[in-house]
């Protein structure tokens, strides 16, 4: 049967297209047929990792090289704090932990990353924190004193309470709170020497412990002194010796093993970093 020309002219447009109709790629068609496979094999391989990885391998978190605290940061000396910029992680950790007794060196390796990571994000005295520690729990974070304070930073539950519950009300971000997985890689050794569970309640009572130190600090007008006193014997009390112009911190005991350990950590950085020590009130 013949073709007329209309049929001719169709046949040939659709012979040409059918010609001139790209071909897939061999990558292209290869992905369309194996993508599902190929990304379930990527996921298996990253929870492989993970497992047999999991303090170097992570998802999408990255931590910065060094601590970082201002110069006004420091609480009862002033000078050189190059000891935190010329120092990483790892190597500002172990040389602060040596800075202690031996007997207490094992105790204080645990504590040491969560008291550094709180302490620059609140922008507070490591030291400091850490000579609070001392005197109140001497590194225990499960011991509970004769009256009922509890943890490293020895609350009372009532204070504790109520300055958590200040803190979630005001949208505050627990460190805490952050997630399993973020935990495991920011806090690596604790991690794993407590768990998951007993991490998260130690970081919530020594991030309560340090936001209550900076806001006694700002009440008593960036005194380190008087916010030390205010630690053990209370704000109320402190500010009602200070409004009768009463002494406050004259041959007190507390605050004297606070100095005293704050010496002790910090003589041979002192010595290191052209320090001065703040005259005693």
């Amino acid at each position: 049967m013949e073709q007329t020309t209309g049929e001719a002219i169709v046949s040939k447009t659709l012979s040409v297209s059918a010609e001139e109709k790209p071909k897939k790629s061999f990558l292209s068609s290869f992905f369309s047929t194996y993508k599902i496979p190929l990304l379930s094999l990527v996921l298996f391989g990253s929870f492989t990792l993970r497992a047999l990885y999991p303090e170097t391998f992570h998802f999408g978190f990255k931590r910065q090289k060094t601590y970082r605290f201002k110069s006004d940061s420091l609480g009862f000396f002033i000078g050189d704090i190059n000891f935190f910029m010329n120092n990483s992680y790892d190597e500002a950790e172990a040389q602060i932990v040596q800075l202690f007794p031996e007997k207490l060196q094992k105790k204080v390796k645990k504590v040491i990353r969560p008291v550094l990571i709180l302490c620059e994000k609140h922008q507070l005295d490591p030291f400091w924190v850490l000579s609070v520690m001392w005197t109140e729990s001497h590194f225990k974070h499960d011991v509970t004193s004769k009256k009922g304070a509890r943890g490293l930073m020895q609350l009372m539950p009532k204070t504790y309470m109520s300055l958590l519950a200040e803190m979630k009300q005001s949208g505050y971000a627990l460190e805490s709170d952050r997630g399993e997985d973020y935990l495991r890689y920011h806090y690596g050794h604790s991690f794993y020497d407590l768990g998951y569970s007993k991490l998260v309640s130690k970081l919530r009572n020594l991030e309560v412990g340090i936001f209550y130190l900076k806001g006694l600090l700002e009440a008593f007008n960036y005194n380190h002194y008087y916010a030390t006193v205010a630690y053990n014997m209370g704000p109320h009390w402190t500010k009602s010796r200070l409004k009768n112009n009463m002494p406050v911190g004259k041959k007190n005991h507390y605050l004297n093993k606070v100095l005293k350990n704050y010496y002790h950590i910090t003589k041979t950085l002192s010595q290191n970093s052209n320090v001065t020590f703040i005259p005693r009130i």
